[in-house]
């Protein structure tokens, strides 16, 4: 590979990569294991003569490539699906295959700017499979607990208590790991300390924050609001002016510091004001949480710069 303005797009699945180099135009197909990305390496060739490799997240299958690209010094960038679809749509490319996907990939990472992939410090790693594996839990409790509310059998009724309980234990269970994980780590016991001195977080939204967003206190406030999808997105063309309207994101987060806002609200006085403030100018109760919740990020992102400098 001669030319220094690469572009490398990876589609993954759970058994293969495809991979497109542009402007080169180059395609191959690799398996999805440690021998595959070893050869995957050899045909990308040299870090220093590749300007960004572009991933989608897919469930947890990039994660072996992500972090052997990362460690080797690659530069790389993952991008929501969404976006990438609408990039395609943009382009008028309707068809979907591995092998035209992972060019719309590297297409996209040489048309439109992406953010670097910042892989999680050693002490996170283990945290944030403690965090999804709980996230894993809470869908399937809400799941397990719609379908009590609709059976009728009592047979059945008894089996779905009998799994909700032991959900319930392994929650709890992957609770007092994360809380233990974060006591033994003096960096992020500290960050912990941070993070909860702000009312309405608790040690479990902290370690959501860490790991979940590991670009707080090191981004700038709107950066970082988009990043979790509670900046305003303004709607306007010609003569037309739609209200503004939050949306992407990293929905887990957001939904945990919208819990998160409303004890804030309760309890620390220059949020609950702000909160007042907007419900007496007429801003919807929810729209009002979502400001407090920018708010929120705001103080924490202030307040992690100051940790890292």
């Amino acid at each position: 590979m001669e030319d220094n303005n690469t572009y490398i797009g990876i589609d993954v699945a759970k058994n293969h990569l495809d991979v497109c180099i542009l402007p080169l135009n180059k395609t191959k197909r690799f398996k999805n294991n440690e021998l595959g990305i070893l050869s995957l390496i050899e045909f990308i060739g040299d870090n220093k003569k590749i300007e960004r490799i572009i991933l989608e997240p897919t469930g947890g299958y990039e994660e072996f490539v992500l972090e052997t690209l990362a460690n080797k010094g690659y530069q790389i960038s993952m991008v929501n699906a969404s976006q990438i679809r609408a990039f395609a749509r943009a382009n008028g490319i309707l068809a979907k295959t591995d092998k035209i996907d992972a060019k719309v990939l590297a297409d996209y990472g040489m048309k439109l700017p992406s953010r670097l992939y910042i892989p999680l410090p050693m002490e996170l790693k283990r945290l944030k499979k403690y965090v999804t594996r709980r996230r894993q839990l809470l869908h399937m409790l809400v799941e397990e607990k719609n379908r009590l509310k609709k059976e009728r059998d009592g047979e059945i009724i008894k089996l779905i208590e009998e799994t909700l309980k032991f959900l319930n234990v392994q929650k709890e269970f992957l609770e007092q790991r994360i809380i233990k994980g974060i006591e033994q780590n003096e960096k992020l016991k500290r960050m912990k300390e941070i993070l909860t001195s702000l009312k309405g977080i608790g040690d479990i939204t902290a370690a959501i924050l860490m790991t979940e967003v590991p670009e707080l206190g090191k981004l700038g406030n709107n950066q970082i609001s988009k990043l979790i999808g509670v900046a305003p997105l303004n709607r306007e063309s010609g003569m037309m002016r739609g209200k503004s309207k939050i949306y992407g994101g990293r929905g887990y987060v957001r939904d945990s510091l919208y819990l998160a806002a409303l004890p804030a609200i309760r309890f620390e006085p220059k949020l609950r004001d702000f909160y007042l403030r907007l419900k007496n100018n007429g801003k919807p109760g929810k729209l009002a949480v979502i400001a407090v919740v920018r708010k929120m990020i705001t103080i924490l992102n202030a307040r992690l710069q100051l940790f890292y400098a």
